[in-house]
């Protein structure tokens, strides 16, 4: 499975969903993760593109969130340890690989990132700044949904302090903002 391929697939059951823009937000950070750790950037790339595909089909049985997109997955050749850390991501399998762990935190992440680029004047990444983010976090009635504990475990799981794991999806969310709806291009 190939980005061409993995995107078409994607896109073919999210269609210009905003989880269609999460799944490129994701792909994004993750690829950022993978250079920074010096590891395969585009199958990191590829497991944060195809990690929701199913999900806007299983919005109303989280449970099977992930099974099926695993199933689509191997169906159409992905590699183990994508569907391994795909699974990983919903609780659905162990997350042993250092790629399953990024993918788990970058998930809330992005959301996160998203929800504070949203509520300010541009509407964009492009002058939200760490300070902004953080200060969100600490109002649990902002984007209440988003699990802050698990955006912190990039300190446990990946090694990275707090800003400096936020500065890097920032800026990889802020190099794809027009494809993701947050500001120009």
């Amino acid at each position: 499975m190939n980005r061409d391929e993995a995107f078409e697939l994607v896109r073919s059951r999210l269609g210009d969903s905003p989880t269609m823009a999460h799944s490129l937000a994701c792909e994004a950070c993750m690829r950022a993760l993978a250079e920074r750790f010096e590891e395969d950037v585009d199958l990191w790339g590829l497991t944060g593109l195809v990690h929701d595909l199913d999900l806007d089909i299983c919005k109303d049985d989280l449970e099977r969130h992930t099974l099926l997109g695993a199933e689509v997955l191997r169906e159409h050749g992905a590699p183990d340890e994508l569907v391994t850390a795909v699974l990983g991501h919903n609780d659905k399998a162990p997350r042993e690989t250092c790629m399953a762990k990024a993918l788990w935190v970058i998930d809330p992440t992005t959301g996160f990132i998203t929800a504070a680029a949203l509520i300010r004047p541009s509407k964009s990444t492009s002058d939200l700044k760490i300070k902004s983010i953080k200060k969100r976090m600490k109002d649990k009635r902002f984007a209440a949904a988003v699990d802050r504990n698990q955006i912190r475990a990039c300190e446990s799981e990946l090694g990275l302090q707090l800003d400096e794991f936020l500065q890097t999806c920032l800026e990889a969310m802020n190099a794809i903002r027009g494809e993701i709806g947050l500001g120009g291009p």
